[in-house]
């Protein structure tokens, strides 16, 4: 069965399938099965049985597949006990100081990953794997914490920066679905390495501030089987990283490269990195564009759901960071300037802010405003958001004030 014509389901091994779990449809003619009705609920573990032994793979409706498991995702399904760490986080202060830890080691890890490849020499995957894993305990402990280092943009080399990353935020993101830690490890490798590949690009095409010729971006297209290439020489390498480096760039309609995959033909991990690394491309400063703000970068996503991108791996990443997410810079109506702290699930429309730029654009006392309670600026006009900014904007060091520990942030 083609999943488009199956709307709102997901495909699934059905060593996977669970108890309470909706069949929508079967991988082969419902005539060839035991089973009377061509949809139904699994209630009996005889029905499991049956189904591992007469199919593969099975459509599954998305809003059963999460209830089986108390989920609130859609992908594999195992993860139901591998991810009770969703339940209650660590707190987020208790956690960073672990978090910019881990964060400093991954990030001198992904720099000495560039320094191997430049030097010919192998790359180091043990100790790739081991910051990998600090990192993937960090964010089942408060993903918050680490996320919030993603908002801290460096000014330094772009592909080792960008790595890690679209490292911390697929981690995440592979929570968000429900993934077991194992799989986080793997993805996290995945994405650390899926851009070797540019380091056989010559620096005047990956850093041109003009628009490619079609000569140079089919060179710049190869860094994707470049980077497979490369990987697939070192000793370690897990599978799935390899096939991140080779498919991250793959489109739900067939049109991306380098093999032109469509669907379901894309690896899984490749299709979690290719959106939260398209998310870190537009969100980022680079030499031919300035980085467009959390909002718009999640509305491009949206958009292009279902083309580019496995839209269940948006919407999840879209719950993910949040309209308002942590450490966000918005502009006031009133033109203050202030950093968002977080919103409460129930409302999250209505962000808790720290007020730290007047009108006029300058410092002045930090202001905490919870736009829940409707608070009121100095001239008696309610708080409320005119436009959220991109990173820095105004000049604005988030972390300068998370150290002061003006940033208390609450949840994950």
């Amino acid at each position: 069965m083609d999943p488009d014509i199956c709307k709102g389901c997901i495909k699934i091994e059905v060593a996977r399938l669970a108890i309470g779990m909706q069949i929508e449809a079967l991988d082969r003619p419902w005539e060839e099965t035991t089973f009377s009705f061509r949809e139904f609920r699994i209630r009996r573990e005889e029905e499991l049985r049956l189904l591992r032994e007469n199919c593969e793979y099975a459509w599954v409706d998305i809003a059963s597949a999460a209830g089986a498991h108390g989920l609130s995702v859609e992908t594999p399904i195992e993860c139901a006990t591998a991810c009770a760490a969703l339940a209650e986080p660590v707190d987020f202060n208790v956690e960073m100081a672990r978090a910019e830890l881990s964060w400093g080691s991954a990030r001198a890890q992904s720099w000495r990953i560039l320094e191997a490849v430049d030097m010919g020499e192998p790359i180091q995957v043990d100790a790739v794997k081991a910051v990998v894993k600090d990192c993937v305990d960090s964010i089942l402990r408060n993903p918050s914490a680490l996320l919030w280092l993603t908002r801290i943009k460096f000014q330094d080399d772009y592909t080792a920066e960008h790595s890690l990353r679209v490292a911390m935020l697929s981690i995440a993101l592979g929570r968000e679905l429900g993934l077991p830690a194992v799989e986080l490890e793997e993805i996290g490798v995945g994405a650390m390495l899926h851009d070797v590949g540019k380091l056989k690009v010559p620096s005047e095409i990956l850093n041109k501030p003009s628009a490619l010729t079609d000569q140079e971006y089919a060179i710049m297209k190869s860094h994707a089987m470049e980077g497979y290439t490369l990987l697939a020489s070192q000793a370690g390498v897990p599978v799935a990283a390899l096939e991140v480096a080779l498919s991250h760039h793959e489109r739900l309609d067939g049109m991306g490269y380098p093999r032109g995959l469509s669907a379901e033909g894309i690896p899984f991990y490749a299709r979690i990195v290719a959106v939260t690394d398209a998310y870190d491309a537009i969100s980022s400063d680079r030499v031919y564009s300035k980085g467009r703000s959390t909002l718009e970068s999640l509305r491009i996503l949206f958009k292009a759901a279902n083309s580019h991108f496995d839209e269940q791996i948006v919407s999840a990443f879209i719950r993910l960071i949040g309209l308002y997410p942590s450490g966000e810079i918005v502009e006031m109506t009133n033109d203050e300037v202030a950093i968002i702290l977080g919103a409460p699930p129930c409302n999250r429309l209505k962000p808790r802010l720290l007020r730290v730029l007047g009108a006029d654009k300058r410092r002045c006392p930090e202001k905490l405003i919870d736009l829940a309670d409707s608070t009121f600026d100095a001239m008696g006009r309610p708080y409320a958001i005119r436009q959220v900014c991109s990173s820095g904007a105004f000049g604005v060091d988030i972390e300068a004030y998370r150290r002061r520990g003006l940033i208390q942030i609450n949840g994950a």
